[in-house]
């Protein structure tokens, strides 16, 4: 069922719902709770959201750069087409996850994102720009990281362990300070990473 018309207010709870084009931007939402709900276009920059709960939830296309998720919890929601510049994901709530379904970021700009030391196992960046995002300190083994630009990107004493890099770009990743047994890497990045170590490779 649509909700085009209704706002999205304090204390919500929805399941199941759609949304389309609503426009939250800089508005401050505490306590709204969406179950398996989907969000179209919608305008959600600057939003700050207090509290909330998105479960199994679908952001198609839509903006949501600089929006804050203050004890939040995002579990097992699926972001695709989306520009997402700026989130800090650190301020979510990482402890009272529900689901051990991955977080997934799908064609979208995800640039000077904040991951710092979170620990999100399997989740999917692919096809991303995901430049100068913070990586570090965090576990995210097996994680889905195909075709995205990783330009500018932070990763130390990050855990990467059976991480598929296949087509990514720009990833400037020092071997030793990092755990990637198992990783997965294009032949021309794999070779950027050893040149990148000061390794000289000759035909």
């Amino acid at each position: 069922m649509s909700k085009n018309k209704e706002l999205i207010v304090d204390n919500l709870d929805c399941f199941a719902e759609e949304f389309e084009r609503i426009d939250l931007r800089g508005i401050k939402i505490k306590k709204a709770e969406f179950e398996e709900c989907t969000f179209i276009s919608c305008d959600f920059s600057e939003t700050f959201f207090h509290s909330c709960r998105f479960i199994d939830c679908r952001f198609l296309n839509c903006n949501l750069s600089l929006m804050k998720l203050t004890n939040s919890i995002v579990s097992g929601s699926h972001f695709i087409s989306c520009k997402m510049i700026g989130i800090d994901w650190t301020m979510c709530d990482w402890k009272s996850l529900l689901s051990s379904t991955p977080i997934e970021f799908r064609e979208c700009i995800v640039n000077d994102n904040n991951f710092f030391a979170l620990t999100i196992d399997r989740v999917v960046m692919k096809k991303c720009s995901a430049k100068y995002v913070d990586f570090r300190s965090g576990s995210f083994s097996g994680a889905d990281f195909s075709t995205s630009d990783f330009k500018g990107a932070w990763f130390e004493s990050t855990k990467l362990e059976y991480a598929n890099f296949t087509d990514a770009t720009n990833t400037q990743i020092n071997i030793k300070t990092n755990h990637l047994k198992g990783a997965i890497f294009s032949r021309y990045e794999a070779l950027f990473l050893l040149e990148s170590m000061g390794i000289v490779l000759v035909d």
